[in-house]
């Protein structure tokens, strides 16, 4: 997957607003590239899985010398699609990159118009102070939900 470094943006002669909205730029754009490509990891997985799955009966009833084999290969791919899908997380994490990418676009947008009273008008500073507080905050709920989804697995498998 394609990283964007969003820790080491350059930040001279820039004011710290134009300093964050580039940051929660640079982190819409990397939660966007990680959305897309679990979403397409998903439906690749998910489509092998189903179309070598409904293929298996098909293939068991065609004549051929070697019938079981070929059958039992199409299982095995379909096994191991399945297999990755689980084992990957790329739904789940479709899912959560989508959250976070939405909620940074959000507060990006609240955090431009003025629209709500974490970010007056009347007081710049304390508005850039809350917009900073808040995408990184999202950016921390995300990797908080990540370390919990792996403690969660490495219970499960103990």
């Amino acid at each position: 997957m394609n990283n964007l470094d969003c820790s080491n943006l350059p930040e001279e002669g820039k004011t710290p607003g134009a300093v964050a909205l580039d940051r929660c730029d640079c982190l819409i754009q990397q939660y966007l590239t990680w959305k897309k490509e679990n979403h397409r990891r998903s439906t690749r997985a998910q489509g092998v899985a189903l179309v070598f799955t409904a293929v298996i009966p098909v293939i068991l009833l065609l004549p051929w010398p070697y019938v079981n084999i070929v059958g039992a290969a199409f299982s095995a791919v379909a096994a191991i699609a399945t297999g990755l899908l689980a084992i990957n997380g790329w739904r789940e994490n479709f899912i959560r990159y989508g959250y976070i990418y939405h909620m940074l676009q959000v507060e990006k947008y609240l955090y431009k118009a003025q629209a709500t009273k974490e970010y007056p008008d009347d007081d710049p500073q304390k508005a850039t102070r809350n917009f900073v507080k808040r995408i990184e905050g999202l950016v921390t709920l995300d990797v908080t939900e990540w370390r919990t989804e792996m403690q969660r697995i490495e219970d499960r498998s103990n």
